[in-house]
């Protein structure tokens, strides 16, 4: 499982490289290229794997991407499609009411309803039509296995056997 997936987590290969050499990951695939130096001849590294556990599950943030996932990439209110870049962040209750920028308070919205909305309480057309809350690591997991990835190798492909969604490969 990549690092992350929320996003899917890559780096520069430089950085590969060092974590390599200070022993933190291992190489698990390569690409058919070599990194020559004067003191240096390996193939470039295409996945890496950390050499201890880290536990990213537990490390949830509230992310307009994160969000996006959790909300099904739809407005909560007009229900409408949205893309990431168009989510923005609507507060339930609102700010100037002592609503807070917590999952359970957040939701994704246009531009348009969130701008509508206002200072509005949940009520009438202004309540989401599912209520918020903070999801688990696997839920997010689960959720963002429903929308196409991109992935920059063949080789990652095996790392996704049950995605849910298009795999496109970056060309």
């Amino acid at each position: 499982m990549p690092i992350s997936l929320l996003p899917l987590h890559t780096i520069p290969v430089e950085d590969a490289v060092g974590r390599i050499f200070n022993d933190s990951c291992h190489v698990v695939f390569s690409y058919n290229r070599w990194i020559q130096t004067p003191n240096l001849h390996m193939k470039w590294p295409s996945v890496i794997a950390r050499n201890s556990y880290v536990n990213v599950k537990s490390i949830m943030k509230l992310k307009r991407e994160s969000l996006y996932y959790r909300d099904h990439g739809i407005c909560v209110y007009c229900e409408q499609p949205l893309t990431v870049r168009e989510v923005t962040y609507d507060h339930v209750i609102p700010k100037r009411l002592g609503g807070r920028k917590v999952w359970e308070n957040v939701v994704s919205a246009c531009s348009r309803c969130n701008s509508l909305k206002g200072n509005h309480n949940p009520v009438g057309i202004w309540k989401p039509k599912w209520k918020p809350y903070k999801p688990n690591y696997f839920q997010l997991l689960a959720r963002r296995k429903k929308f196409p990835i991109m992935i920059d190798h063949e080789s990652w492909k095996q790392f996704f056997s049950d995605w849910k969604s298009d795999i496109i490969i970056r060309t």
